[in-house]
C-alpha cells in the first residue's frame, strides 16, 4: 500500500498550490509538517520561506544571505530550516495522520539530518506524506522516487486539476 504521496513537475508547476488544495480538500486536522514559499520582489524571486502547518515561519535562502552554502544564487540557511523543518516534522509524526514534506529538493537535501529523516519515515511505511520532490535529478532524491510505498504524480499545468482530485481521493483511501 503507498503511504507516501509525492508530486513532482517543473518549478512553478503548482505543486505546492496543489498540495494546500488537497490538505483543504481532505480536512486540514489530518496534516502536520511543513509547506515553502517563494520570497518575491516585484519582478523577481528572491529566496524561500518554510512554514510549518501550525504557522511557525523561517527564511531558509534568500539572495541576499551571506550563507556560503550555495543552491544557484540563493544562500541557504540549514540551521534556520532544520530548526523549524525537523520539529514540525517531528511533531507531525506523533500527532497527525499525514505529514507535509513540501519539498524534498536540492537546497533541503543539503541537511543530512533533514535527509535521514526522509529516507527512515518513508521507509517506515507506517505514516502517510503528503509532499513534493525535485523533477530533476538527485541521486538522494532519486532513491526517495524508488522506495516501496512511494506513489509520483507528475503534475503540469494541463492535469493540475484532474490531480489534486486523484490525490485527494488517494489519500482519503488511506484515512
Amino acid at each position: 500500500m503507498e503511504t507516501c504521496f509525492l508530486l513532482t513537475g517543473k518549478p512553478r508547476a503548482g505543486k505546492s498550490s496543489a498540495i494546500k488544495r488537497i490538505i483543504q480538500q481532505t480536512g486540514p486536522e489530518y496534516f502536520g509538517g511543513f509547506y515553502t514559499e517563494e520570497i518575491r520582489s516585484s519582478t523577481d524571486r528572491t529566496g524561500f520561506t518554510c512554514i510549518t502547518l501550525d504557522g511557525k515561519t523561517v527564511c531558509m535562502a534568500s539572495v541576499d544571505s551571506t550563507s556560503p552554502v550555495r543552491v544557484g544564487r540563493y544562500g541557504v540557511d540549514l540551521d534556520a530550516f532544520e530548526s523549524v523543518a525537523l520539529e514540525a516534522v517531528r511533531v507531525s509524526l506523533t500527532t497527525k495522520k499525514i505529514t507535509v514534506v513540501d519539498e524534498i529538493g536540492f537546497m533541503q537535501m543539503l541537511s543530512a539530518p533533514f535527509e535521514t529523516m526522509i529516507h527512515e519515515v518513508i521507509s517506515s511505511s507506517t505514516h502517510a506524506i503528503l509532499g513534493t520532490i525535485g523533477v530533476d535529478s538527485h541521486p538522494s532524491m532519486d532513491q526517495i522516487k524508488k522506495l516501496p510505498g512511494v506513489k509520483l504524480y507528475h503534475l503540469g499545468e494541463e492535469n493540475r486539476e484532474s490531480m489534486i482530485e486523484r490525490i485527494s481521493k488517494d489519500i482519503r483511501k488511506f484515512l
